[in-house]
C-alpha cells in the first residue's frame, strides 16, 4: 500500500504542473482574443483594409488551434486533490467558444459591407502583381540566360587559354629536347674527337718509342758514317736484320735532314715574309712623300704662274700708261708705235678709248 501511494504522489504533482500551464494558457489566450477583438473594432470604425481581415482571420485559427491544444494537453485521469476543479476548465471552454463565433460574426459583417469594393481592388493588384511578377520572372529568366552565356563564354576562354598555354608548354618542351639533343649530339661529337685525337696520340707515342729503341740498338759510332757507308753496309749484310737496322738508320737520317730543311725553308720563308712587309710597308710611305712632294711642286707651280701672269700684266700696263698722255697726239702716237702718217687723220677720228685699247693689244703682241 506504501509504495502504491509513493507512486502516485509523482503522479499527481505531474498532473498539477500540466494544469498549471493549461490554465497559463487559457489566460493569454483570452488575454490576446480580447485585444484582438478591440483592435477589430477599431479598424472596421476606421478604415477596412484586406490585410487586416487577413490578418484577423489568421489571428483567430491560431486561437482556435491554442483552445483545442490546451484541451488535448490535459491529462487523462484526473485526481481529486488537484488545484484546478473540472469546473473551472469548463467555464474556460465555453467562454472560448462564445467568443469566437462572436468574432467570426462581427469579421462577416465588416467583410460584407465593403467586401464588393475591396474585392474588386484586391483583383485589380492581384492582376498587376501577377503582370509585375511575369515580368520579374521574364526578366530573371533573361538574366539567367545571360548568366548562362556568360559562363559558357568564360568556360570557352578558360579552355582555349588553357588549350593555348599547353601549346605553349609543349613548344617550350620540344625546344629544349632539340635543344637538350643537339647539346648531347656535340658533346658526343666532341668526345669521338677526343678518342680519336687520343688514339692518334696513342700510336704517334708508339711509333717514337719504337724508334727510340732502334736508336738505341744502333752504335754511337753508326751515326757519324755517311750514307754511302751505309748503303755499303746493306750491300754487305748477311742477314735480314743486319738490313732492316742499316734501313731504319737511313730512314731516320732521311727524315731528320727532310725536317732540318722544313726549319730551314719555314725559317728563310719568315725573314722573306718580314722583309717583303718591310719593303711593302716603305714602298707606301715613300708613295706618300711622293704625292706630298707632288702637291708641293704644283702649289709652287701654280704660285710662280700666278706671279708671273702678275707681272706680264704690270709690264703690259707700264707702256700703256707711258703711252696715255700722247694719245691727243696723233703723229706723236704714230712715231712711237711706227705708225704710217697716213692714218693719222684716222687716229683723230678713233675715240681714245679704242686707241688705248689697240696701243694694249699691240704692246702684249
Amino acid at each position: 500500500m506504501l509504495e502504491e501511494k509513493l507512486e502516485s504522489v509523482p503522479d499527481q504533482t505531474s498532473s498539477e504542473e500540466q494544469m498549471e500551464n493549461s490554465s497559463k494558457e487559457m489566460r493569454i489566450s483570452e488575454e490576446k482574443r480580447e485585444d484582438f477583438c478591440a483592435e477589430f473594432q477599431l479598424h472596421q470604425n476606421s478604415s477596412k483594409k484586406a490585410e487586416f481581415f487577413i490578418q484577423a482571420e489568421a489571428e483567430a485559427l491560431k486561437l482556435s488551434d491554442l483552445s483545442i491544444t490546451s484541451q488535448r494537453r490535459g491529462p487523462p485521469t484526473m485526481c481529486g486533490d488537484c488545484n484546478s476543479s473540472p469546473a473551472e476548465l469548463s467555464t474556460v471552454e465555453e467562454k472560448s467558444k462564445r467568443l469566437l463565433p462572436e468574432f467570426i460574426s462581427s469579421w462577416k459583417d465588416g467583410t460584407d459591407a465593403g467586401g464588393k469594393t475591396e474585392t474588386a481592388f484586391l483583383l485589380k493588384e492581384l492582376d498587376t502583381l501577377r503582370a509585375k511578377n511575369k515580368k520579374l520572372q521574364d526578366k530573371l529568366s533573361e538574366k539567367d540566360k545571360e548568366l548562362k552565356t556568360i559562363k559558357l563564354d568564360l568556360e570557352l576562354q578558360e579552355r582555349a587559354t588553357e588549350a593555348k598555354i599547353a601549346e605553349k608548354i609543349a613548344a617550350l618542351v620540344e625546344e629544349v629536347y632539340s635543344a637538350q639533343r643537339e647539346r648531347d649530339e656535340a658533346v658526343m661529337a666532341r668526345l669521338r674527337l677526343a678518342n680519336e685525337e687520343r688514339d692518334e696520340a696513342f700510336l704517334r707515342v708508339q711509333r717514337l718509342e719504337e724508334s727510340l729503341k732502334e736508336l738505341e740498338n744502333i752504335n754511337p759510332e753508326e751515326n757519324d758514317m755517311t750514307l754511302q757507308e751505309l748503303l755499303n753496309r746493306i750491300n754487305n749484310a748477311d742477314t735480314g736484320i743486319d738490313i732492316l737496322k742499316n734501313g731504319a738508320i737511313i730512314l731516320n737520317r732521311i727524315h731528320r735532314t727532310k725536317e732540318r730543311k722544313k726549319k730551314i725553308i719555314a725559317e728563310e720563308m719568315t725573314a722573306v715574309i718580314e722583309q717583303r712587309d718591310a719593303a711593302l710597308s716603305q714602298c707606301k710611305r715613300l708613295e706618300q712623300e711622293l704625292h706630298h712632294l707632288k702637291e708641293q711642286n704644283q702649289t709652287s707651280a701654280n704660285n710662280t704662274r700666278h706671279l708671273t701672269a702678275e707681272n706680264n700684266q704690270e709690264r703690259a700696263l707700264k707702256p700703256g700708261c707711258l703711252f696715255l698722255p700722247h694719245l691727243s697726239q696723233p703723229l706723236h702716237c704714230a712715231k712711237i708705235l711706227n705708225i704710217p702718217k697716213d692714218l693719222c687723220p684716222v687716229l683723230r677720228a678713233v675715240p681714245k678709248i679704242l686707241v688705248f685699247s689697240c696701243v694694249l693689244a699691240l704692246v702684249v703682241l
